[in-house]
């Protein structure tokens, strides 16, 4: 297992938020995908995983109405 610092950003259009709810969080993961999988069951699907050059893993989910970006940096 890795140890990971991820930040979680929610942004909802709808709600007329101008800026993402975000949190932090340390977890130690086999996989980050399937902590992202754990927190959203039938829409991990939709979202797209992206390895950054500096080492990120970033899995993103818009809608257009609804954004969940979720980035992992091993620690």
């Amino acid at each position: 297992m890795k140890e990971y610092e991820i930040v979680a950003k929610y942004h909802n259009a709808c709600g007329g938020a101008a800026h993402p709810q975000t949190w932090f969080e340390e977890a130690e993961l086999n996989d980050p995908a399937d902590y992202v999988r754990m927190k959203h069951g039938h829409e991990f699907p939709k979202f797209v995983k992206e390895v950054r050059p500096d080492g990120r893993i970033v899995y993103t989910f818009d809608n257009g109405a609804i954004a969940w970006i979720y980035e992992f940096t091993e620690v």
